[in-house]
């Protein structure tokens, strides 16, 4: 009997006369025929499909991993914050996703294990948890995966078009918007132009769920007040094409910039500014115009003048019609002030001095007319014609009330003030 070194021996140089005949025959397949070379190999082609079978059904099988395989994966995944891992064994909505798409995820979980070990026991035991479900590709082998469910994010806002960079999008917000994204961490930036600067900030939102993100822009809002409502409103030296009674809770401004606002009126003496002052973090502001200038002031004391120097001509011609610039009130009681009773002489009357305290008179706009208040002091002399060295000296104080009425500044009041 041979021992089984020869059977060995004998097998193998068999074997390998036969694969020398295959492959000779192989060679010669244009002489011999693709017929002969089945029916002479037909049983060597079986068994080279049966091995070619089982090696690739073994090579599958150690690339495809089990459910738990899977779901350790993804737990270390996320616990040592890596995308490129965590890549490997989700989808999002049953599609591929890259790395980069995943870190919000994986921010969102901040490596946080007790979280992250909560949604791995609860996919083991009923394969679902939150967003996240265990899936199987149904094929020859099944292949497990994560499958992660978008949320959805609405973003609104409390004034349009705020430009938006958010995730890999860029958008500019009028009311609302709203997108599918993977839950995780993300950083929202905004951008609100204005004439005056941008004003941007960011924050951090967390979305593990569906979410409305308020985008709150935060500027200074102003509101004015002023004693002339219909002045021009200038910011930056830049006409708002506003008057101060529409500036109610106006802006958003920039906080981080020097912004000024001054107003600006037409009168018919002139344009007159306000101060420019430097917007604070004050909601509400007075600014308000004096109205008085160089040319209202020569415009008051030629009205002045006017008006003393033509009483004092109607008492020396004893007319009061000749009186100018004042209601026929004001003519009665200036001449009736300053007049004495003459015996048998009549008086004479002249003006050695006449001043306007501008200081200390008042102006305003009222019922949409401009008043004044002005404070007056003459000084003059009482005599007779014939006696024209023997004067009397007399020294009055009157505050005129004026209306500046048909363009022009008309007399309406006078009152006598006592001097001490």
């Amino acid at each position: 009997m041979r021992n089984l070194k020869e059977i060995i021996k004998e097998g193998y140089e068999n074997l390998n006369s036969d694969f020398l005949s295959f492959i000779k025959d192989i060679k010669n397949i244009k002489e011999i025929g693709v017929k002969t070379l089945w029916e002479r190999n037909r049983l060597k082609f079986l068994i080279m499909f049966i091995s070619i079978f089982a090696i690739f059904i073994f090579l599958l099988s150690s690339f495809g991993l089990s459910k738990e395989e899977v779901l350790s994966k993804f737990e270390l995944a996320l616990i040592n914050g890596n995308p490129s891992t965590l890549a490997q064994y989700v989808k999002v909505e049953n599609e591929k996703v890259s790395s980069k798409e995943l870190q919000p995820l994986i921010d969102g979980y901040d490596k946080d294990k007790v979280r992250i070990k909560k949604i791995v026991n609860e996919l083991r035991k009923v394969g679902k948890s939150g967003n996240f479900t265990v899936e199987s590709r149904k094929g020859f082998l099944k292949e497990y995966y994560i499958d992660i469910n978008t949320i959805n994010v609405s973003f609104i806002t409390n004034i349009n078009d705020v430009d938006i960079e958010f995730s890999n999008k860029r958008f500019n917000l009028i009311d609302k918007a709203e997108f599918d994204v993977i839950p995780g961490t993300y950083k929202v930036l905004y951008t609100y132009k204005t004439e005056y600067g941008d004003i941007s900030e960011s924050k951090i939102v967390n979305l593990m769920e569906d979410e409305t993100v308020e985008i709150n822009v935060d500027g200074r809002y102003i509101t004015l007040y002023s004693n002339f409502d219909d002045a021009k409103v200038f910011i930056n030296d830049l006409d708002t094409g506003l008057e101060a009674k529409d500036v109610k809770n106006y802006g958003p401004l920039p906080k981080d910039k020097d912004i000024k606002i001054h107003l600006e009126r037409e009168f018919p003496w002139g344009k007159i500014n306000s101060e420019e002052v430097l917007i604070s973090n004050d909601q509400y502001i007075k600014l308000d115009i004096n109205m008085v200038n160089d040319e209202l002031n020569n415009m008051i004391d030629e009205k002045v003048n006017e008006f003393y120097f033509s009483s004092f001509e109607a008492l020396n011609s004893k007319d009061k019609s000749l009186i100018l610039g004042a209601t026929e009130e004001v003519k009665e009681m200036v001449y009736n002030y300053i007049n004495e009773k003459a015996f048998l002489l009549s008086n004479n009357y002249e003006i050695t001095d006449l001043s306007v305290e501008i200081e200390k008179s008042d102006f305003k706009y009222e019922d949409s007319v401009y008043k004044a208040s002005v404070v007056t002091k003459i000084n003059y002399n009482i005599y007779k014609k014939i006696l024209p060295f023997f004067k009397t000296y007399n020294e009055s104080s009157f505050i005129l009330g004026l209306e500046y009425i048909d363009n022009n500044f008309r007399i309406t009041e006078i009152q006598k003030v006592e001097i001490e």
